[in-house]
């Protein structure tokens, strides 16, 4: 095999991220758009040591789960995937079971052999579930601005009218935004441009100096399984309301099976909403660590309207010294709540918890990778198992998906 050479092979499965994978004279080759069961002929573009990379250039038997691209665009004239869309010309179940199948594979050095995997739970809509996407700028030679996402691996901005992923509102008010003519006095080359959508606040955008849309209130006002709640317009919520709403249902629910351990220490706890929705199921007590002020000051009053009794520290975890403890009331009555960022937790956090007496511990997660990483630390001391997993598809048509762990002793 060699650099452009062409190749018929199949598709044996999909990897994380979206490439199809086929096999040839033993190398690994990951073929973008390509599904599992498919004969395709490709051509190769890069060759490593352990695997190749190539280029689809036909489909000689395509799977039955084939459909039209959903996610395309213009670009230059040319019909384009919208970045980031990798899964958008498949049928949305099978793209559901695909990931399944790759979230159960990152498991497969973590001893999970009475472990439930649940079924997937699949996006009520596939298609404009977004009620927020950050869009980036890039002037071109000629002096037009492109505003749009970012294509791998070029980073070249392409130019999005309107996204196949975003809340109508959303791309509404992008295209009023470009009919305008504002839109070089709103951003600049490299500026990003972010725009939110709340069933209370309308749409609003802010762009990465600060400045945000005329009246837009400091915090936004979301619907959650606890009431009406306030989140800083710059803070984090998820961004699919409707597969959020059956996450922190399902996460109410295995919460409740353990009374025994009612008292909550919710880290990486954003507004509040998952602490604050425990407590409405049975909770004793809530205490809740976020670095950021804004969110922290945010939680204090989404408890105090809805009458929960809870406390919130501004604390950044794995950039301060930990205080495991001094969160605690009774540590072998906890359940401890964890939801990162991306990158996860930082390694010594993840020491603490492994160390600590915590007896039950929820950890969700956007990332499968920093997730299955972080669980082999947790899992280092005592004798914590994974008791049950499951997919929430939070990001459709993406590579991305969330997960629930729960882990227990």
């Amino acid at each position: 095999m060699t650099l452009n050479s062409t190749h018929t092979c199949t598709i044996e499965s999909v990897a994380y991220g979206g490439d199809g994978v086929a096999r040839i004279d033993g190398c690994v080759v990951f073929v973008p758009n390509a599904l599992p069961g498919e004969q395709v002929i490709i051509r190769i573009t890069q060759c490593k040591k352990t695997f190749a990379r190539a280029h689809l250039l036909g489909i000689s038997t395509p799977s039955p789960h084939r459909i039209d691209p959903c996610c395309r665009i213009y670009d230059m004239g040319v019909l384009t995937r919208v970045p980031g869309c990798v899964y958008d010309h498949v049928a949305y179940p099978m793209e559901v079971l695909i990931k399944q199948q790759q979230l159960k594979s990152f498991f497969r050095h973590i001893p999970h052999e009475h472990t439930i995997f649940h079924p997937p739970v699949a996006s009520p809509k596939s298609l404009h579930y977004r009620n927020k996407i950050t869009l980036h700028t890039e002037i071109t030679p000629c002096g037009s601005m492109k505003l749009g996402y970012r294509e791998e691996p070029s980073h070249r901005v392409v130019d999005i009218p309107a996204c196949p992923l975003a809340h109508p509102a959303i791309n509404e008010a992008l295209h009023a935004m470009r009919l305008s003519g504002d839109l070089k006095n709103l951003v600049k080359n490299g500026d990003d441009l972010i725009f939110r959508y709340t069933l209370h606040d309308g749409v609003i955008w802010r762009n990465s100096k600060g400045a945000t849309s005329p009246g837009c209130p400091a915090y936004l006002t979301v619907q959650s399984p606890v009431g009406e709640l306030i989140v800083p317009h710059s803070g984090f919520y998820q961004v699919n309301r409707r597969i959020a709403e059956l996450l922190f249902a399902f996460t109410a629910q295995i919460f409740e099976e353990r009374p025994d351990c009612a008292e909550i220490l919710d880290l990486y706890c954003g507004v509040g909403v998952f602490g604050l929705t425990c407590m409405k199921h049975g909770g004793r007590c809530l205490t809740g660590v976020e670095s950021g002020r804004a969110s922290i000051a945010a939680a204090k009053e989404n408890a105090s309207t809805h009458g929960i009794p809870a406390k919130f520290h501004v604390h950044a975890l794995g950039l301060e010294p930990l205080r495991l403890h001094d969160w605690l009331i009774n540590p072998t009555q906890t359940t401890l709540i964890i939801d990162p960022p991306r990158e996860g937790i930082d390694r010594n956090v993840a020491e603490a918890i492994a160390e600590s007496a915590i007896p039950r511990i929820f950890y969700v997660s956007c990332d499968p990778a920093t997730l299955t990483r972080d669980l082999q630390i947790i899992l280092s001391k005592g004798s914590r198992r994974i008791s049950q997993v499951r997919l929430f598809d939070m990001f459709p048509r993406t590579a991305r998906f969330e997960t629930f762990v729960e882990i227990i002793s």
